[in-house]
């Protein structure tokens, strides 16, 4: 573990650098059409090279390293916590102990090894048999092996895999007398051992009909909507990538496309995952880590097999290795660096990008997979001079990096080109790709569950989901960024691993424009907020449909709803009154609107004061904190009676939409969820739902969240009756989870781990469902 040095955070040195090149006149020569120009400018510089050296050698000293010392420490820490029945404690210092193990070490080969006896005690059966057989490969103690043997037999007769199972024992076998402690004793027991396992596996043979073929796993990858696009790259034939002037390309439909549709499955051109991921998702797939594998050379990123450690050195890391600690310094820009080393070696890449800039304003089309990437528009000449400046430093020092730290430049003379001006040319492309990613990247994103366990005795079961997309990787996907963008989109994204999968969020006619959203929604956020947040990053004056029905208006009727107070007539939303807007009720007598205190109710039209719903809205807003900090505290029943006193305030001020209620509704279910109180917490649940239908949409993946968490509860509740639960628990109970799943299975699909979450209790409340029905049938038998 590298000891650590203060290294100034990159975005300072930027502004630092910044204010430097105002008064070396370096910023103000910049020719804004030519990326190459920049490039050679900023690497011309010799005090600017300076101090990105620098500060570069600085940022690499503080990564961490192979170490025979720390991986021994992270070991013994490991072996106390599995001693102590920590699973997951010790499976995350033995993965450091393996992470800082230099590769071909005993330390390795231990690591692993005291690694798959926590996964096989989680249950974790694949991890464990992998980890005993990489062990087994490398200087694995003799003493030690046929007991890690058996451990790889074990697992796999979990896995119900036979055949492996069969031979694992036969290798034990024929290695007994070559062990060396073959005293009598321990051949006994390894033979008994051995014994054991072959008796379980003949039984399992026989219910299982003697099968020894082995599971294949399952390609959850959807069907495109008739089928692949052979001019447009991983997009459907339902689709059509056309160009004008003033859209630029953009996606069409040629045909009907229904809800549901699948119109992309992509993988990216490029993706690095975020620096606070770097343990939990793959460097090259971004599938979630449960037993990770580390580079080879580098203690610094980790991979989910063999075969992606084996992928990501070939394609890009023998050159990123050793650097990550200043790629994870330097933020999206590390991804610019990937879309240069993905495309291939030097050679390959110049050629390609030469070729491309040849024909950049007459291809419209996507004809290779680069050039999908190339001709993204890196807006440079659109942004301030102080952001093209600080972009132009960022290439420069990953390519110092290349230049000083990777092999990456070695063939140059191939090239017949000066070594400088092959330098300033990637570096050149260093600053497109970065520029291009300020309006190109897109998040990967995966729904984070955390559970939250009632803390009350023998309830290891019972558990609420707290869901939220996390952000774990940023990507590059040429194809779909095709799309343009609408503040009220007609497509959703989500993700199987680094595959991005694009559906029709409703029906999109034959012809109409196929929009994605680049981040502001209508749903979330007013029209002039909107605007402003597009105009800045990127670059245009949005004029979709969401933006043009209330183009001037400060006004906003969807978010404006969302925080109403309630109208003691109708118990509408109340709004303030606006020039030229009529309320959608009926036409009641006006009264004196001078009054600044004075609301209308935009369903029945009542003017009414507000200065009492005010007063008890603030009230309200301070239990509702006051509550927070109880539960925080873990005082649940303070926390009730602060929180159900602000409900009683807020059903009486607010309109049933407002965020705030909903809120209050949404922290009292977990207040009485966490005590064991299921029944009230479902209530309470079921009050967010209209809220949530109103501010989205009734078949929302937001509604589909929350059914979830709704869902949850009320297993809980059935888990803890006393009683077989009523049929009408049970079918409710079933209502929930299938409206879920109906959805989820329109956004997303089975390889959503949402939708697998719900179908798993879909099925245990049929389970339930039956044993329910066969009790009543047998009370009616007695009754008869």
């Amino acid at each position: 573990m590298s000891s650590s040095k203060n290294v100034p955070p990159w975005q300072n040195v930027l502004d630092s650098l910044t204010c430097k090149a105002q008064e070396w006149n370096l910023i103000k020569d910049f020719d804004r059409k030519d990326e190459f120009q920049i490039a050679q400018k900023c690497l011309q510089h010799e005090t600017l090279r300076s101090y990105l050296n620098e500060w570069m050698e600085l940022c690499l000293s503080n990564g961490p390293k192979k170490s025979k010392a720390d991986s021994v420490a992270f070991r013994t820490k490991g072996n106390d916590e599995f001693k102590r029945h920590r699973d997951f404690a010790s499976l995350s210092l033995y993965t450091d102990c393996i992470r800082y193990a230099p590769y071909g070490s005993e330390e390795l080969a231990l690591g692993l090894a005291n690694r798959s006896a926590v996964l096989y005690h989680m249950k974790k059966y694949r991890e464990c048999v992998r980890d005993a057989e990489i062990a087994l490969k490398l200087p694995y103690p003799e003493n030690l092996r046929l007991k890690l043997m058996l451990r790889q037999a074990r697992s796999y007769l979990q896995l119900e895999e036979w055949k492996l199972c069969l031979t694992t024992l036969e290798i034990a076998e024929s290695n007994i007398s070559a062990s060396a402690l073959n005293t009598e004793g321990f051949v006994k027991g390894i033979k008994q051992d051995i014994l054991s396992v072959r008796s379980e596996l003949n039984e399992l043979q026989k219910k299982s009909g003697n099968n020894l073929t082995e599971k294949t796993s399952e390609n959850m990858t959807p069907p495109l909507l008739n089928g692949p696009n052979s001019e447009f790259p991983h997009a459907s034939a339902a689709l059509e990538l056309r160009y004008s002037c003033h859209k630029g390309r953009y996606v069409v439909t040629n045909q009907d496309v229904k809800q549901g549709d699948v119109l992309f499955v992509e993988k990216p051109y490029a993706f690095v995952v975020l620096p606070d991921q770097n343990k939990v998702h793959c460097h090259n797939c971004s599938r979630s880590l449960i037993a990770p594998l580390p580079c080879r050379h580098c203690a610094d990123v980790l991979f989910c097999c063999e075969k992606c450690e084996m992928d990501a050195h070939e394609s890009y890391h023998h050159w990123e290795c050793g650097g990550m600690s200043l790629m994870s310094a330097i933020g999206v820009a590390h991804l610019g660096l990937r879309i240069v080393l993905t495309t291939g070696s030097l050679n390959q890449i110049l050629n390609q990008a030469l070729e491309l800039s040849q024909n950049i304003q007459c291809d419209k089309t996507l004809d290779h997979f680069y050039s999908g990437v190339y001709s993204l528009v890196p807006h440079i000449q659109d942004m301030p001079l102080d952001d093209v400046f600080q972009y132009a430093v960022t290439a420069e020092l990953l390519t110092l990096f290349l230049v000083h730290k990777s092999d990456y430049f070695k063939h140059t003379e191939q090239l017949m080109l000066p070594k400088n001006e092959v330098v300033a040319k990637i570096c050149a492309l260093l600053l497109r790709h970065i520029a291009q990613l300020v309006c190109n990247a897109h998040a990967i994103t995966k729904l984070d569950s955390e559970k939250k366990q009632a803390d009350f005795p023998g309830d290891s079961l019972n558990t609420v989901m707290s869901e939220s997309q996390q952000r774990i990787a940023t990507a590059i996907y040429p194809s779909a960024s095709m799309m343009n963008h609408s503040c009220d989109p007609n497509i959703i994204n989500s993700f199987l691993d680094e595959i991005l999968i694009v559906k029709a969020s409703r029906n999109i006619p034959k012809g109409d424009e196929v929009f994605n959203c680049y981040g502001p929604h209508f749903q979330r956020m007013a029209t002039a907020e909107r605007r402003a947040a597009l105009q800045a990053q990127y670059f245009f004056f949005c004029d979709c449909s969401a933006c043009t029905a209330s183009p001037e208006e400060s006004f906003d009727p969807v978010q404006e709803r969302l925080w109403a107070l309630r109208c003691a007539a109708c118990e509408g939303p109340l709004l303030n009154e606006v020039p030229g807007r009529e309320p959608a009720g009926s036409k009641a007598a006006q009264n004196d609107t001078s009054n600044s205190h004075v609301m209308v109710c935009d369903s029945c039209g009542v003017h009414q004061p507000i200065s009492n719903l005010v007063h008890d809205a603030f009230s309200a807003l301070s239990l509702f904190k006051k509550g927070c900090e109880k539960m925080e505290e873990g005082h649940m029943q303070d926390a009730l009676n602060h929180l159900n006193h602000c409900r009683e305030l807020q059903e009486r001020a607010l309109y049933h939409s407002n965020k705030d209620l909903t809120a209050t509704y949404d922290t009292l279910a977990k207040c009485y969820a966490t005590l064991g109180d299921y029944c009230r917490s479902v209530q309470l649940l079921e009050l967010t739902l209209p809220a949530i239908e109103e501010q989205f949409g009734a078949n929302s993946v937001e509604v589909a969240h929350e059914l979830q968490k709704l869902s949850d509860v009320m297993l809980c509740n059935i888990r803890t009756m006393e009683t077989v639960p009523s049929r009408d628990v049970l079918e409710n109970a079933q209502k929930v989870v299938k409206r879920a799943l109906s959805i989820l299975s329109v956004h997303y699909g089975r390889w959503n781990q949402g939708w697998q979450d719900l179908e798993k209790k879909l099925q245990e409340l049929k389970l339930m469902d039956e044993m329910a029905c066969v009790q009543d049938n047998f009370r009616s038998k007695i009754n008869l």
